[in-house]
């Protein structure tokens, strides 16, 4: 490969350790084709971006003397810091003096006649070792013919000090000094070496050698190189044609080299150790082949490719790794790639490659990713003692929480609800509402804190918080002067005499007084008057005072003075003509004879009677009893006006039977929202029941910010209102649009670690039509957590209800118990039905990996509701038998609640019924867990493995219950009756693949027992049984 970049120069080089610049001295001993004597110290600008070969030269400024050595210094914090920004360059020249250049003022275009700073004479031989200390900068290290090492101080360059020379004793005597080199790790040692064999290594702190070694031959030593990264680590190289060597000498044992690089086959005159890779090594000889060395294995790693002449000076550039300068007696100075160079595929293996190994700059020195779960992974080089290079990485895993606010808020939450009691699910209603900002969230969450309330009470709540207040006397309430009303107007016979000596003198909620005495105050109206739709019209006195008005006044009082509509009336009750008569009272405008006589004559007549009277009213409330007599509260919502829809839904709670409740409220709840009434709509959604819609609506508002709340924080108060409204309604099913909402929140709270938790809201989804996106989550969270050992109290456990860990631990109420339950009459008979609180629904605790979530509702007593009938509240009434509740009619009792069985264990569970081909099962896992508990020291076991055996006898017992009712699957039973048939056959290995498939394919009903059963087979497989 060719050079990349170059000059046409004979030079010496020296590359600035800070910038993009080199530094080229005349070579002294080497001619060019002009064969001028001149020399001369140029700057080059290394642009690796022009298509240029050449170098472009920024700088230049004569020499008296041609250079041996060259070396580039960093700048120094004391030295007028913008005045030498780039350093030094210092020149070693073969007259014995040392100029000493401010490349920057060579660079500037304003000129050169300041460059030169100093010049610094003390040798009497050829400067030909030279070198900058790496670590202080300001400290110079010059070398020569004469044997003397000095050390100079560059902190003022007009003004250079110099240290005593370093001499060498009789026992370590050095020639012509022909290379130094300062330690890269310890700034105040210092190593050279000599054309005589010696290499010395010296302490500045001592004033004195510390080390000297020779060649065992006495071979020419021309060059030195310390390990950059090994402290004591040594390199020196032989320029004898005879026996050239490099050979690696760690100082600590001078006694024989390390190793020995062996490849060149005349003497070595330059060389330099990669600054960033340690395990890199260029050399180059008189056998004009610069060559790259792996100082680990020994081997050639790369070639330079070969000139017509030898290279005399190599570098490595500090600014870009795997970039070597090679000066050449050809008149040239050459940037190369050791990438691009020929590679040698030494110690090849089987297949033919070579096993080369990537060079450090390839490798990050630290890095960091993130996983699932909120984990952040980074890895660091290992630290290690000075002196010695870092030997690999340590990782590190860290649980990152970026929404702190997201933790917090969900942990309180989950706080909130896991005791799943109805008075703290209403605490925390009430404690939202008081918090929202905004009207709209107080009213959602008052509206959700009714639905928790009491049985019995939670109507009146709502009712009270839709601003109607209800009698709480039952001799006072609606339901019984509504039945008064009605009962005014049923089919049975009515004894007038006996109107008004009843006992009951509360007042009604409509303006009416009983049956016949309410009609017969109507002051008559005059033939030709019409009908009046007055409000007035129908004001009566207090029910008390007009009763006794009534006995008070005399026969013929409201009697007709026409003379022939009371004969034309008699003659058609003389004969039987009830309807007859009632067309006659109704063309002169007496609806209360009409409706006495039509109640006369039979129920038909009466209710065509009734329904021309309402028909003929136009008075609000009447509205009101026609829809309740006629079963058509639909018309009512239909009809009346939607800014009274709080009246509209309060009479919905009063009259609306369950099994219509929910239609009601969701056509109440549409025509809201077609009207643009969107809060409304949504109270009347969530007294529906409806999460889907409700949702919906929420969903509009979910924005990347909303009033100064992040996403995240928005999401979390839909999450909490969808949670709350799940955990009433009991539903289990929901659609694709929140379960997609769903599957955003579970992603988050994983991102923040809590798997655990992200996996209950993934559970409230069932397992059934989930989207491939939902499947592969779970799937993940599951994989992802690692099953903890379970912590079994001594202490005796509670008698209440357990649930299984097959479903979510978010225990949502059966719909059955849903916070609305409508009356239980049919036909509107006023006799109300009792209905007492259903058993509790009992099951299993299982394993949930990390925190446990209790049951979310208790399950005893169940959640009533709005019970119009059972509070003594609004009854609708009916057109059947009006009479009175018996007070004979027994309530309905209330089952015994028994407190939960101990789960099955292994002794004691039931097995009769499992099927014949799953017989195997139970036999084989039975004796996996006899052996099991051997292994874990059976009786004798101490406390930690008695609660391991207990708890695996209380998972497989578990397991074995739903094999005798049947409650598994085919695929998971079946993958069972391999897993026993592998344990039959010793095979662990393939006992443990099928329990990872159940996992991946069957955990939602799987996991209770699932990791018990792997641990089982893990410590099966590690004990020998005798």
């Amino acid at each position: 490969m060719a050079s990349i970049k170059g000059v046409s120069r004979s030079a010496s080089v020296a590359l600035a350790p800070d910038a993009p610049y080199m530094a080229a001295g005349t070579m002294a001993g080497a001619v060019d084709l002009s064969f001028s004597s001149s020399a001369s110290l140029e700057i080059f600008k290394l642009d690796f971006q022009s298509e240029d070969w050449e170098l472009p030269l920024v700088g230049e400024s004569p020499s008296s003397e041609r250079f041996n050595r060259l070396s580039w210094g960093k700048a120094t914090a004391g030295s007028a810091s913008e005045k030498f920004s780039l350093g030094l360059i210092a020149g070693g020249l073969v007259d014995g003096t040392i100029d000493i250049w401010n490349p920057l003022g060579l660079i500037r275009p304003e000129g050169n006649e300041n460059a030169l700073v100093g010049h610094l004479s003390r040798h009497k031989g050829p400067v030909r070792g030279l070198e900058f200390n790496t670590i202080t900068p300001n400290l110079l290290a010059s070398g020569a013919d004469d044997g003397e090492i000095c050390i100079w101080d560059l902190a003022n360059p007009a003004e250079p000090s110099h240290f005593p020379p370093l001499r060498s004793g009789s026992s370590t005597a050095q020639g012509e000094i022909s290379c130094l080199s300062w330690n890269s790790k310890v700034q105040h040692v210092l190593a050279s070496t000599s054309y005589n064999g010696t290499t010395v290594v010296w302490d500045l702190k001592k004033q004195k050698p510390v080390i000297s070694f020779s060649d065992p031959v006495r071979r020419r030593c021309s060059v030195l190189q310390w390990n950059p990264d090994f402290a004591t680590h040594l390199v020196v190289a032989s320029d004898e044609d005879n026996s050239p060597s490099v050979r690696l000498w760690d100082v600590r044992n001078v006694m024989s080299p390390l190793k020995e690089f062996t490849g060149h086959t005349k003497g070595v005159i330059a060389m330099a150790w990669c600054p960033i890779d340690s395990s890199y090594l260029i050399t180059c000889a008189k056998d004009s082949r610069t060559i790259c060395w792996d100082t680990v294995s020994g081997e050639i790693v790369c070639e330079l490719p070969a000139g017509n002449n030898w290279n005399f000076d190599v570098h490595w550039y500090p600014k870009i790794p795997g970039v070597i300068s090679a000066s050449s007696f050809d008149g040239k100075v050459g940037f190369y790639n050791v990438e691009g160079c020929s590679r040698y595929g030494v110690g090849e293996n089987v297949f033919g490659a070579g096993p080369l190994r990537a060079p450090k700059w390839y490798k990050r020195p630290v890095g960091a990713s993130f996983g699932f779960g909120g984990k952040l992974m980074w890895f660091c080089p290992r630290s290690s003692p000075a002196g010695v290079p870092a030997g690999g990485s340590e990782v590190y895993v860290h649980n990152l929480v970026t929404e702190d606010s997201l933790v917090g808020r969900s942990s309180e939450f989950e706080a909130a609800i896991q005791n799943g009691e109805r008075s703290l699910l209403r605490v925390l209603c009430d404690k939202k509402s008081q918090e929202s900002e905004a009207e709209d969230d107080r009213e959602t969450w008052s509206f959700l804190k009714v639905m928790f309330e009491d049985d019995g009470t939670a109507r009146t709540k709502l009712l009270g918080h839709l601003g109607f207040s209800v009698p709480t006397n039952e001799k006072e309430s609606v339901q019984d002067a509504l039945s008064q009303e009605v009962n005014a107007l049923g089919l049975e016979d009515v004894v007038p005499e006996k109107v008004g000596s009843g006992d009951d003198k509360e007042a009604t909620i409509f303006p009416t007084d009983n049956g016949e005495d309410f009609f017969n105050n109507i002051p008559s109206p005059k033939a030709d008057t019409p009908l009046s739709t007055s409000h007035d019209n129908f004001a009566i006195p207090d029910a008390v005072d007009g009763l006794e008005q009534l006995q008070q006044e005399p026969d013929g009082v409201g009697e007709s003075v026409d003379p022939a509509f009371n004969d034309g009336v008699q003659r058609a009750l003389i004969v039987g003509d009830y309807k007859g008569a009632v067309a006659q009272c109704i063309s002169a405008n007496k609806m209360a004879d009409a409706l006495v006589i039509a109640h006369v004559g039979g129920a038909s007549l009466w209710e065509s009677t009734r329904d021309q009277y309402f028909r003929m009213s136009h008075s609000p409330y009447l509205k009101v009893v026609s829809a309740m007599v006629n079963n058509d509260l639909l018309s009512i919502v239909n009809t009346r006006p939607l800014k009274f829809w709080k009246e509209t839904l309060a009479l919905l709670c009063s009259f609306a039977q369950r099994e219509e409740w929910t239609v009601l409220c969701d056509t109440l709840a549409s025509k809201l929202l077609n009207a643009g009434n969107t809060l409304a709509a949504t109270l009347c959604y969530i007294c529906a029941g409806n999460i889907d819609k409700t949702v919906e609506i929420w969903s509009r508002s979910l924005q990347t910010e909303h009033e100064g709340k992040s996403y995240v924080d928005l999401l979390q108060d839909l999450m909490e209102k969808t949670i709350v409204l799940a955990l009433a309604t009991g539903q289990k099913r929901f659609s694709a649009s929140l379960c997609k909402l769903v599957e955003k929140y579970a992603e988050i709270l994983a991102s923040q670690g809590l798997l655990t938790t992200a996996m209950e809201y993934l559970k409230l989804l069932g397992s059934d039509e989930l989207s491939p996106e939902l499947v592969i989550l779970r799937d993940r969270i599951a994989l992802s957590t690692v099953p903890e050992k379970e912590v079994v109290e001594n202490s005796q456990a509670p008698s209440a209800a357990v649930y299984g860990a097959d479903q979510s631990n978010f225990g949502l109420v059966d719909a059955s118990q849903s916070y609305y339950q409508g009356t239980t009459n049919p036909g509107y008979q006023p006799i109300p039905s009792g209905t007492g609180p259903a058993a509790p629904v009992t099951s299993h605790l299982g394993s949930v990996p990390g925190h446990k979530m209790p049951q979310m509702i208790a399950p005893s007593p169940p959640q009533k509701g709005f019970m119009p009938v059972n509070s003594g509240l609004v009854q609708r009434p009916g057109m059947g038998s009006l009479q009175p509740p018996s007070p004979t009619r027994a309530a309905l009792a209330q089952p015994t609640v028994t407190p939960a069985a101990p789960p099955p264990t292994v002794q004691t569970v039931d097995t009769s019924n499992v099927p014949v081909h799953q017989k195997p099962v139970i036999a084989t896992l039975t004796r996996l867990f006899n052996e099991t508990s051997e292994a874990l020291g059976g009786l004798r076991a101490n406390p930690a493995k008695k609660r391991e055996i207990e708890d695996n006898s209380r998972k497989l017992g578990a397991l074995f219950a739903k094999l005798n009712s049947g409650d598994i699957s085919k695929n998971a039973a079946d993958k069972l009756v391999q897993l026993c048939q592998a344990l039959d056959n010793g095979d662990f290995s393939t006992a443990l693949q099928i329990q990872v498939l159940l996992t991946t394919s069957e955990w939602d009903e799987c996991n209770f027992w699932l990791a018990t059963l792997k641990r089982m087979i893990k410590t099966r497989q590690n004990v020998r049984l005798s």
